[in-house]
C-alpha cells in the first residue's frame, strides 16, 4: 500500500500529483486514505489530498457520500487556510450541496464572499454557493441580489467583479 500521508507531507516539487489522482481515482480504497488525509492536522498534507479529492469529484462524485460531503462542510466552515477552502469549496460545488446545509456554512461563505482578506477564488465560490443555495430555496435569491448590489466593488478584485456581474444576472 502507499504511504500517501508521507507522499503528501513532501514539498510539491518532490511529488507527481497527476500520477497520485491517477492511481486514486482508480481505487476507491486509496481514495478513501487520501479522503481522510484532508482532515489531518499538517496543513499542506491536507492541502495537497484536498487538491487530489478535488480532481476525483470532478470525475467521480460517486466515491463521496453524503455523510463525506457533510464532512467537507464542516471543514470548509472550521479551516482557516484559504488553499485548503478554495478545494473544498470547489468539491461542494462539484458534488451539489449537501441536503442539509448548515445555517453557520451559509454565513461563512457571506463572509467568505465578501471579506478582503479571502482570495478571490474563496470569494467567487462562496458566491457561486451562494447562488445554489437561493436555487433551492427561492426566498433566498432576493437576499443575495440585495447584498451583491450593495456591494462596493472598488474595493474588489477584477475577478470578484466579474463574478458577481455573472451572478446578478443569473439572478435577474
Amino acid at each position: 500500500m502507499i504511504n500517501y500521508k508521507e507522499i503528501l507531507a513532501q514539498p510539491v516539487q518532490k511529488t507527481n500529483y497527476h500520477q497520485l489522482f491517477d492511481i486514486v481515482r482508480n481505487s476507491p480504497e486509496d481514495f478513501k486514505v487520501v479522503f481522510e488525509l484532508m482532515f489531518d492536522e499538517n496543513e499542506k498534507t491536507a492541502w495537497h489530498a484536498a487538491w487530489i479529492c478535488e480532481k476525483v469529484s470532478e470525475t467521480h462524485p460517486d466515491y463521496f457520500s453524503e455523510k463525506s460531503l457533510q464532512r467537507i462542510v464542516e471543514l470548509a466552515v472550521s479551516t482557516n487556510y484559504t488553499g485548503l477552502q478554495r478545494l473544498l469549496l470547489s468539491m461542494i460545488l462539484n458534488m451539489g450541496l449537501p441536503e442539509d446545509i448548515p445555517v453557520e456554512f451559509i454565513n461563512v461563505c457571506f463572509e467568505r464572499m465578501v471579506s478582503p482578506k479571502s482570495p478571490t477564488g474563496v470569494q467567487a465560490l462562496s458566491m457561486k454557493i451562494l447562488f445554489e443555495f437561493s436555487k433551492k430555496v427561492p426566498d433566498f435569491k432576493p437576499e443575495l441580489k440585495a447584498y451583491l448590489e450593495s456591494v462596493d466593488i472598488e474595493n474588489y478584485t477584477a475577478g470578484f467583479v466579474t463574478a458577481r456581474k455573472h451572478i446578478l444576472k443569473k439572478l435577474n
